[in-house]
């Protein structure tokens, strides 16, 4: 099989496709991220056998030494073929000396329960396995998968079918992250003719032949078309592509620009924004958090920013929050969701940027430069029922405290808190129910004297930051 290799690319079809991916590697920087380590999607086809094929030709030619690892994913979607292409995957391997992975999913299972279409629910199946896999390793980071200029020709028409943008129309990135593609620019017909010039083997997916999927569609019915009008569509839509890809780098950048890393803008500063910009802006903000957004959404947001106070819910459980001016986007994951337990001593809630401790003697340097905001506050244990953690604010949440029964609703409005950090303050509960609300009052029920003040809470703020850290009640104005 070494013999192969060595003969396909020193043949006139395996020297073009050499070239052709080596000038890719080189203009997008690909060649550092494999110098990281590669894992490759192996499912068995054409394109992923020639990636292998050109991993190792290039760790030969180059005397370089970065590992490869090759994956397969076995969907459970074709039975026993999908078996045979896991069995041609291990002998091939083996044949090469590389080690390989495997790893199986029920993708129709996993389509019935998201609601999502196999081809997306598959492709999610993938990724999620290889970033798994590259967690558990120390001498891998980079995926190199075998997309080639033939897959990027369908992804164009698909998404310009769809009415998707630039970003959309531009197809398949030769980098994204710490994924590679050397055989963007390779049509899939030149990587057939080469592996079976020299009789390297591959298997063939039978559901490729099939039209009910709508890249085989695209494949089978449109592009062979658009020969009548083009010697070479899929390289014509390949230039279309990587220029629509230049142009949406460019209004990109003058996004980034914009931000400047902030997390939060005026909602007057994007409406001065080109609609186009405005766009990247919010896409960025919403990839920070997480979270996506629709042509739509956008649009929908874009009208609204003329309010300088509103809420709208985006993709992915996020939120667009614009209060008093100025915006923002929030998971829903990351505020509604938080439950710590306390114990005695010192509870770090890293994710808050806060600590919390309970002691029987006084904080004193709760005030300091130990944290930049902090409240303590005296408990009584007689008060105190069961176990103690925080959590956010729920509906219908109240607190007795000075001789009457306060809703925490009610308090926070009162005290102008905003909406979306409302969230954000801890409230310390008891078995009962609350027992203190940072910046208000402690529960009073009523406690013996000797053990009035017997135990004391403070809630230390450990970061500068505005974003993802607990609020208090004291830091808005009574």
């Amino acid at each position: 099989m070494v013999d192969k290799i060595k003969s396909l690319f020193s043949g006139e079809k395996g020297k073009r496709i050499y070239n052709i991916a080596i000038l890719d590697m080189e203009k997008y920087g690909m060649i550092p991220l494999l110098n990281k380590g590669a894992l490759l999607g192996l499912s068995g086809g054409a394109d992923s056998v020639m990636l292998l094929c050109l991993l190792i030709e290039f760790k030969k030619r180059n005397s370089i030494d970065f590992p490869i690892l090759a994956v397969h994913v076995n969907h459970g979607i074709r039975g026993e073929e999908a078996d045979r292409d896991e069995n041609f995957c291990r002998e091939l391997c083996s044949k090469l000396g590389v080690e390989l992975i495997a790893r199986k999913f029920s993708v129709p299972d996993m389509a019935k329960e998201s609601g999502l279409g196999l081809e997306e629910v598959a492709r999610i199946a993938r990724y999620s396995a290889f970033e798994e896999i590259i967690r558990s390793r120390t001498d891998i980071s980079t995926i190199s998968v075998a997309h080639n200029m033939s897959d990027n020709a369908e992804t164009v028409i698909f998404n310009i079918l769809r009415g998707s943008g630039t970003r959309g129309a531009s197809g398949i990135r030769p980098v994204r992250d710490n994924i590679i593609r050397p055989l963007i620019s390779v049509s899939k017909s030149d990587i057939i003719s080469a592996l079976d010039s020299v009789e390297i083997p591959y298997v063939m997916d039978s559901t490729n032949a099939s039209t009910d999927y709508t890249r085989n569609y695209i494949r089978h019915e449109i592009i062979p078309r658009f020969a009548r009008l083009s010697d070479d569509p899929e390289y014509m839509i390949k230039r279309f592509s990587d220029n629509l890809r230049s142009d949406d780098n460019l209004i990109r950048s003058l996004a980034v620009e914009f931000l400047e890393d902030r997390s939060v803008v005026k909602n007057s500063e994007l409406r001065e924004l080109h609609y186009s910009v405005f766009v990247r802006v919010l896409n960025i903000m919403a990839g920070n958090a997480k979270c996506s957004i629709s042509a739509r959404i956008a649009n929908d947001i874009y009208a609204l920013l003329d309010k300088d106070n509103f809420t709208y819910s985006i993709i992915n459980k996020g939120r667009f929050i614009c209060e008093h001016g100025i915006c923002s986007i929030t998971s829903y994951d990351e505020i509604d969701n938080y439950h710590f337990e306390i114990v005695a001593g010192k509870t770090v809630i890293s994710q808050f940027n806060a600590e919390f401790i309970l002691a029987e003697k006084k904080h004193e340097k709760t005030y300091s430069n130990v944290y930049k905001i902090s409240i303590q506050a005296n408990l009584s244990s007689a008060i105190i029922n069961g176990s103690l953690y925080l959590r956010p604010k729920v509906d219908g949440d109240t607190i007795f405290y000075g001789g009457m029964t306060h809703k925490l609703k009610k308090l926070f409005s009162d005290r102008k808190i905003p909406p979306s950090k409302r969230r954000l303050i801890p409230i310390l509960c008891d078995d009962k129910g609350v027992l203190w609300v940072p910046g208000f009052g402690v529960r009073d029920d009523g406690v013996p004297k000797e053990t009035e003040h017997d135990l004391y809470a403070t809630i230390g703020i450990t970061s500068d930051s505005l974003e993802r850290r607990f609020y208090l009640g004291s830091e808005y104005k009574t």
